[in-house]
This record gives structure tokens, sequence and C-alpha cells, in this order.
């Protein structure tokens, strides 16, 4: 989400949490590794690292498994994106019936793959 942040929201990179690719200083620049930079955040785990790195809860968040239903329950605005396309992409709900119930429950925004997006990978 940092690649496209800023051009579509306007909200700088940096100001953008998430997972990130691990960089090292090698014989004189800067070199991306395979790996992720520090622990891998799920679960409540999203939650403590976003209140960690910034103070304060999200305002907004967004999620697709059940891994993100306590960092979503705790922002004001959750968008849940619905992995149910298994023609043009996959489908994915087994991982997130738990999101997906709290979802419907709590009336938070949900965007179906499927019904709602026009194109999901550039032909």
């Amino acid at each position: 989400m940092r690649v496209f942040s800023e051009d579509t929201w306007g909200i700088l990179r940096e100001n953008v949490i998430g997972s990130a690719p691990e960089w090292v200083y090698e014989n004189g620049r800067l070199v991306r590794r395979n790996e992720l930079h520090g622990n891998i955040a799920l679960g409540p785990g999203k939650l403590e690292h976003i209140y960690a790195r910034t103070g304060r809860m999200a305002l907004f968040a967004a999620g697709n498994g059940d891994v993100d239903l306590e960092m979503l329950q705790e922002a004001r605005f959750r968008l849940v994106i619905v992995h149910d396309d298994a023609e043009r992409e996959y489908v994915v709900t087994a991982a997130a019936e738990k999101l997906l119930e709290s979802s419907r429950q709590g009336g938070w925004t949900m965007v179906s793959m499927k019904d709602d997006w026009k194109t999901i990978f550039k032909e």
C-alpha cells in the first residue's frame, strides 16, 4: 500500500504501517532482502504493532482474513476485502470466516472482489 498511498489518497508512505522488506547496507549501498523486517504481526499482534509504532489506535484499517480481526475491531473505519472471485483470482473465504461474520454483524464496509472490482489483474 505504501507504493500507491500518496498518489491515491494523499497519505505519505511513511504514515502507512504494514509489513516491509528487510534492507541492509552492504558495500556502500542499500540492498533489499527477501525477508520481512521485524516480526510478522498477525492477529492481535497487528493491533499491538500499530499502537507501538504510533501510540494511537488506527482510524482506518483494511483486512481480508481472520488475522486482521482484532485490528479491525479497534478501528473507526473498517474495510474488509472479500476474496470471492474464483474466476479472476482465488477464493480465500475459509481463512476469513470469523472476519466475515463480524463484518456482517457490525455493519462494516465490505468489498467483494467478484461483484465490486472491475479489474483484479491488469491484462
